[in-house]
């Protein structure tokens, strides 16, 4: 009896041991997700989320999965990923609707409204917001009441256009921001005031005393996000009040930028560091403990040693299998990465110059004549273009990979489009049997190299004819560019300036750095040939 009762108490703790071990590693796992998340490092913080994800399902604790799932919703959204957040979030409102966590029930419903607010679905918009809006109000949760209330304000701006609408929402979120006391909330909902004032009431002077209150507030929160738009919104309005100090807030917006990227990467490394000292101090000290404890009973020993056996095996069975996902994941991290930084450019540097070129549009109207024909010409050209590059930045980096047939048939009309207006003749031919894809980035690369050639012969060949064949056999993609205009010789090409007039420098260095083969044959007056091969 005495044996059994032993027996019986071992295998208790070896229960009560692996539930204490599932919960750290819950707790700590959320921890560190967390603090990716708060250094906007979406990739890492996803990776722990699943983590955490994997250990609560495993417990069957449906809070944890509720939070994991909407984190994940939220670093998805951050990574412009719409259709994965999507996913998460309903993940989350399923769980909270069956197991009935009313609180968790009501961030959903309010993720689930801004998600569509984003895509400017109205109907589910109002439908899910306003779910979370009665139940806000239940619990006097006044900040998210506010919150909910401007968003559904900038909803109103961009889709309905009603005055009402928009006039009821903002005064709305005003209250409950003044009920909450919250500056961010406030700040958030002068804001959407300015953005009535801009863009609804064109009323600039308005807009201007708005974003000076919101500026004020976001600068005493420290949300350096929220800085940064200010910045860009008053710099806006001041372009249109003809303020020369426009200039000014534009500037400390890109050394505010830039501040801030240097102070994120500093913090970071100080994080980590103190992390691991601390961390490996507490291991220290919980073995310590271990040791000590052992020396109790023997059969506790035994089934210590059996549950650091189990703990032991079960780490190494997830470590091998993290490590084939890591591998498989590692040049998706790339790629993510690189687009991330591709968009993140575009939307700042490309956005906010398109956008400043498009208001300081107003102050032409005041030219006489035919100078202010040709300025407006001139700028429209350029702002075309440049929303041009966008689209085709945008098409290729809107997918993990580009099907060679339409790259093929997104070259096709580039070519038409270029040369519709002259006397070139183009003759595309085909030949695709084989339905490969193209890693984005290279497809991207690939068609800009593509740009060049024709561009170069459209501007310098004189050509009467453009051949362009496509070839896509087995494993290899070929591109053959041909046109029967004046050619040159490749000897006197030596020389730089020669060089930067076609564009070889840059062809050059495309397909340099993405491992595409390129081949030039040209002479004087017998055309020119480029060869591309992937």
């Amino acid at each position: 009896m005495a044996t059994n009762l032993r027996i019986f108490y071992c295998l208790c703790l070896c229960i009560i041991g692996t539930a204490r071990f599932f919960c750290q590693s819950i707790e700590t796992t959320l921890h560190l997700a967390k603090q990716h998340y708060e250094e906007n490092n979406y990739a890492a913080s996803q990776e722990k989320y699943l983590e955490a994800l994997k250990f609560a399902e495993q417990e069957n604790n449906p809070k944890v999965i509720v939070q994991a799932s909407l984190s994940l919703a939220r670093c998805y959204y951050y990574l412009y990923d719409h259709t994965a957040s999507f996913k998460w979030t309903y993940n989350a409102l399923n769980v909270s609707k069956k197991h009935h966590l009313d609180t968790l029930l009501s961030q959903c419903n309010y993720f689930l409204g801004v998600l569509y607010i984003e895509d400017q679905k109205l109907d589910s918009a109002e439908k899910y917001s306003f779910k979370a809006i009665d139940w806000f109000k239940k619990t006097h949760e006044y900040a998210r009441l506010s919150q909910t209330y401007s968003t559904l304000a900038e909803l109103y701006l961009n889709t309905s256009k009603d005055k009402n609408k928009i006039e009821a929402m903002i005064a709305e979120a005003e209250k409950y921001a003044e009920l909450s006391k919250n500056k961010g909330m406030l700040a958030f909902a002068k804001s959407k005031q300015y953005n009535y004032a801009f863009f609804f009431k064109k009323d600039y002077t308005e807009a201007l005393n708005h974003i000076n209150i919101a500026e004020k507030l976001y600068l005493e929160t420290k949300n350096r996000e929220a800085i940064l738009n200010a910045y860009r919104a008053k710099a806006e309005c001041l372009v249109m009040l003809r303020d020369t100090t426009a200039r000014t807030y534009m500037l400390k917006w890109f050394h505010f930028k830039d501040s801030i990227l240097q102070v994120e990467k500093a913090t970071s490394v100080a994080k980590y560091e103190t992390l691991y000292e601390t961390e490996k101090k507490n291991n220290e000290n919980k073995l310590l403990q271990k040791k000590n404890e052992q020396n109790n009973l023997l059969l506790l020993i035994v089934g210590i040693v059996f549950l650091l056996l189990v703990a032991v095996a079960l780490w190494l069975f997830n470590r091998n299998h993290l490590k084939k996902k890591q591998h498989e994941l590692l040049m998706l991290q790339t790629l993510q990465k690189d687009k991330e930084r591709i968009a993140r450019d575009l939307h700042d540097n490309v956005g906010g110059q398109l956008s400043f070129i498009m208001y300081s549009l107003d102050g032409i109207n005041e030219e006489e004549g035919d100078k202010r024909k040709e300025i407006v010409l001139s700028i429209n050209q350029s702002v075309k273009s440049v929303i041009g590059s966008l689209r085709e930045t945008i098409w290729a980096i809107s997918d993990a990979n580009i099907n060679v047939q339409d790259f093929s048939d997104k070259l096709k009309v580039f070519a038409k489009n270029l040369f519709k207006h002259s006397n070139t003749k183009i003759q595309f031919t085909e030949n695709i049997q084989s339905q490969h894809e193209l890693n984005a980035l290279l497809g991207l690369n690939l068609y800009r190299i593509c740009q060049e050639i024709l561009n170069n012969s459209f501007k310098y060949a004189n050509a009467t004819e453009v051949k362009i064949d496509v070839q896509c056999l087995n494993d290899k993609l070929t591109i053959l560019i041909s046109d029967n205009g004046i050619g040159f010789d490749i000897k006197e090409n030596e020389s730089s300036r020669y060089k930067e007039q076609y564009g070889l420098q840059n062809i050059q260095k495309r397909a340099q750095e993405f491992g595409i083969a390129l081949t030039l044959k040209t002479e004087l007056n017998k055309g020119t040939e480029y060869k591309l091969l992937v």
